[in-house]
């Protein structure tokens, strides 16, 4: 089940995204840059008002006097003089208007482009989202963003697999939008957006929603739609196990037993617990331990061990052979027959697994 996937923001074509932003980056500097410039304008006003005019017009004007003049011209409410004004008083204050108009104008013109901009953006990635939503396949679905959700997001990007969201909580949302993953919005129990999610063509579902009541419709409803689907399901309560496993999850995992079995392990074996913690979750580093399905048209299916060449060719450890009974086969024997539906289970770095991926099918 281990195959390398194109990193899903280029599925989005999240580089199609980038000018959009940055015209509105743009249409909010002007907007900001238009708002400074009026507001020094009128402080510029209002200071001219109480030193200049006052002594032009022999009348005092308060700071409360100029300020609510500079408001009432930029604003062309029309309302009367404050006070009466000197020919000096007269000129200044048109050409105040004129040039305090404009520049409301360009604050205006640029707040508009930034709400169309923002709105036209918004289209714009729904539009590309709901293209690339159409073609995806061979993907993984998580249902629900949450903690869980988020973990094994992260996870499955880290192993360039092709994920798929489905999600209704905004924050959430957000999210999912800032880190470029592929999303639909709404409620994984509904079937219409598992089929926008593309279930029918999915490899693996993962239902991690917020209830086990939730998980339980989820799972029957990936099921009904995609028979094949392997479905992995999270259970909060031990009850809830044996019913998502009837509704048709193929593994179920309760949260607090895998938790419990990580402390005991690291209580217990603290170097075996920092060596699978480093291979399976360092990023860093570039070993991993995958699950390999050997083909019917694998050159190597009927052949020994090692006869195939797997270990010698591809470089890559095999730790252990699963049978199609499910029956585990540790430190295999080389002399033994490499069957088509056999999983091998294999350490390596990213090169070597996928050397070993091309041999077995």
């Amino acid at each position: 089940m281990w195959e390398r996937r194109l990193p899903d923001n280029r599925a989005a074509g999240r580089d199609g995204r980038l000018a959009l932003p940055a015209d509105l980056s743009r249409a909010a500097r002007r907007f900001w840059i238009a708002l400074l410039f009026l507001a020094l304008l009128m402080v510029f006003a209002a200071a001219v008002y109480v030193n200049i005019e006052s002594r032009m017009s022999g009348i005092r004007w308060s700071v409360i006097d100029a300020v609510y003049m500079a408001v009432i011209t930029i604003a062309t409410i029309g309302f009367a003089e404050v006070h009466p004004l000197s020919q000096f008083g007269r000129a200044f204050t048109t050409g105040f208007a004129v040039t305090g108009i404009i520049l409301a104008a360009c604050a205006v013109r640029s707040a508009a482009s930034l709400l169309l901009g923002e709105q036209l953006t918004h289209e714009v990635e729904r539009r590309r989202r709901l293209r690339a939503l159409r073609y995806v396949r061979d993907h993984y679905i998580v249902c629900g963003y949450g903690r869980m959700g988020r973990e094994a997001v992260a996870q499955l990007r880290r192993r360039g697999l092709s994920v798929v969201v489905i999600e209704q909580e905004p924050g959430a949302l957000e999210r999912l939008r800032e880190g470029g993953i592929l999303y639909v919005e709404g409620n994984a129990t509904q079937d219409e957006h598992l089929k926008s999610a593309g279930v029918e063509r999915a490899r693996v579902f993962i239902a991690a929603v917020g209830t086990d009541e939730d998980n339980l419709f989820v799972v029957l409803s990936a099921r009904l739609l995609n028979p094949s689907l392997y479905i992995i399901a999270r259970a909060g309560h031990e009850a809830a196990v044996d019913k998502l496993t009837r509704a048709g999850a193929n593994r179920v995992l309760s949260p607090y037993v895998v938790g419990g079995r990580t402390l005991a392990a690291a209580a217990a074996q603290p170097g075996v617990q920092d060596f699978l913690e480093m291979v399976m979750h360092r990023e860093d580093l570039d070993v991993e331990i995958a699950s390999i399905a050997i083909t019917s048209d694998a050159a190597v299916a009927g052949k020994s061990l090692a006869a195939s060449g797997l270990a010698q060719e591809g470089g890559a450890m095999i730790l252990a052979i699963t049978d199609a009974q499910g029956c585990f086969h540790t430190n295999p024997r080389r002399d033994r027959l490499l069957k088509a539906g056999d999983q091998l289970i294999a350490m390596g770095s990213r090169a070597q697994l996928a050397v070993l991926q091309q041999m077995t099918r």
